[in-house]
């Protein structure tokens, strides 16, 4: 579940999952996501703790961030109640199965 602000949903957004050192493991596309809105959306998607080739990632701590584009111009991030669980851009998430 996510919330789009603006007046117009972005053309593109897409979700990087990277291992600690930083290389991009996991690119979860517009395409997985469904069909936006400006407002309150809510994906079927969800991730099933694989990288980009369908093999299983190790339990542990992995980074996130969230890029959206608009016209081709990547959209800047809007400080909210969220911003607080981010540094620079980058979220932190626990893996566990």
């Amino acid at each position: 579940m996510f919330t789009l602000t603006g007046n117009t949903p972005p053309d593109e957004i897409y979700i990087q999952i990277m291992n600690i050192s930083g290389r991009v493991v996991r690119e979860i596309r517009t395409e997985e996501f469904g069909p936006m809105i400006i407002g309150r959306n809510r994906s079927e998607y969800w991730w099933d703790g694989r990288d980009q080739y369908g093999d299983p990632l190790a339990n542990g701590v992995y980074l996130y961030r969230v890029v959206a584009k608009l016209n081709g111009v990547e959209v800047k991030h809007r400080d909210s109640g969220a911003s607080a669980f981010f540094t620079k851009g980058i979220g932190k998430m626990y893996l566990m199965r």
